[in-house]
């Protein structure tokens, strides 16, 4: 049976892939039997998404063949499952599948936080100039991956009129004029789901993250949210324990080139 708490985690993470195909015309959302798929109309794992329902009987790899055939056109995509076996039965090594957690805390859990941590000043992205330094910190993050100039390249390619139809807020730090670090959350019936906590790898283990990721949490308390939800690598998990998060349970990726 699966956990409702991974229930809400993968609507959330549909939400939010969902929210810029609704507000990018280059996006396109298609339903198949057990899955919802995001093409981005590019070449990246990070934007092209197919997520499969954890309750259909149909097998992951007819669903994944349709969806390469039918929508990505033969460009790389990402497979996200919320249930256990059903990637690591596909005919891949079994270490191309990426692990990770998914946490949740309330807002009284959240309550455990010292309360005298320095705020960090953000800026909430509202124009196209905002959102391609969104892209930048994201894309430094990649390093020589090429992955990052893809990601980047979409963040960049966003009008102001979009960015008013994209339903995800998304914050900037800036330091010395420059922007240093970003976080986003998607708000979706109380719950919010915390994304792309990312800050440039020579401002890292400075504690920027945990401040970025503490001012993403107060916007959307501010917002109405009375709990939330996340996925965390095994690596980076013990960030958001000390934060007040706990595993829930547990989601897989699988990247298809």
């Amino acid at each position: 049976m699966t956990d409702p708490k991974n229930i809400e985690n993968r609507l959330n993470f549909t939400a939010k892939v969902s929210a810029w195909a609704k507000a990018d015309p280059l996006f396109t959302t298609r339903s198949f039997t057990g899955a919802e798929a995001v093409f981005s109309g590019s070449s990246t794992t990070t934007f092209n998404a197919l997520v499969l329902d954890p309750s259909c009987k149909r097998g992951a790899f007819k669903i994944i063949d349709q969806a390469r055939s039918e929508l990505f056109d033969g460009n790389p995509f990402a497979v996200w499952s919320w249930q256990d076996g059903q990637l690591q039965n596909l005919p891949v090594q079994a270490d191309a599948v990426e692990e990770m957690r998914v946490m949740t805390a309330t807002v009284a859990d959240l309550k455990q936080r010292a309360a005298n941590q320095e705020v960090l000043e953000t800026t909430l992205v509202q124009h196209s100039a905002h959102l391609m330094d969104v892209g930048s910190v994201i894309a430094d993050v990649f390093g020589e991956d090429p992955e990052g100039i893809m990601v980047q390249s979409i963040y960049a390619a966003q009008e102001d009129a979009s960015i008013l139809d994209l339903k995800i807020e998304y914050r900037l730090a800036y330091e010395n004029g420059i922007a240093a670090a970003t976080g986003s959350f998607i708000l979706r019936d109380g719950i919010a789901g915390i994304y792309d906590i990312s800050v440039r790898p020579n401002l890292q283990k400075q504690g920027l993250g945990s401040k970025m990721f503490d001012a993403i949490l107060a916007r959307a308390i501010g917002q109405g949210a009375t709990s939330f939800t996340l996925q965390a690598s095994t690596d980076s998990a013990n960030i958001y324990e000390r934060a007040g998060f706990k595993t829930v349970g547990y989601c897989w990726c699988l990247d298809i080139d």
